[in-house]
């Protein structure tokens, strides 16, 4: 595999990625109640899940959580106002998540990188689709 240091910037971006798409799966799902954008991200969802299994085995150990420098940072101070601000930081977090693995995954694991740089462009999309769908999201958040 690759060094510590960089098993551990696979490791945080890959919870990042897979919560941040988790949030929107849930967000589109119970919010948004739209059915074929909820297919697509499931479907990538699951489909990040089964191309980082491996991956995911062989970092992990890597983890050290209590003594994580970002553990319990604050420079997210932003309010979320509605449910479509969360929807967008999150993706966001994933479309950022997947950028770093596509950089770092370039050195050791050429063949998942680009993997992960056709995630975060499905993400532009999903995002795109996202942001129509919830315009009367954002209509209702303002009453």
């Amino acid at each position: 595999m690759t060094d510590l240091r960089t098993a551990r910037i696979i490791d945080v971006n890959l919870n990042r990625l897979t919560e941040g798409l988790r949030v929107v799966e849930d967000v589109v799902r119970l919010a948004l109640e739209d059915r074929r954008l909820l297919v697509g991200i499931r479907r990538l969802r699951t489909q990040v899940g089964k191309d980082v299994r491996t991956l995911r085995r062989q970092v992990i150990s890597s983890r050290k959580s209590e003594t994580d420098l970002g553990r319990g940072d604050r420079f997210d101070r932003t309010k979320r106002k509605s449910l479509v601000d969360v929807l967008l930081a999150n993706f966001k977090r994933a479309e950022e998540s997947a950028r770093v693995l596509e950089e770092v995954l370039k050195v050791s694991e050429p063949g998942l990188a680009g993997k992960f740089k056709a995630v975060r462009f499905r993400l532009y999309d999903f995002e795109r689709a996202a942001v129509a769908a919830s315009a009367d999201l954002a209509q209702k958040d303002r009453r």
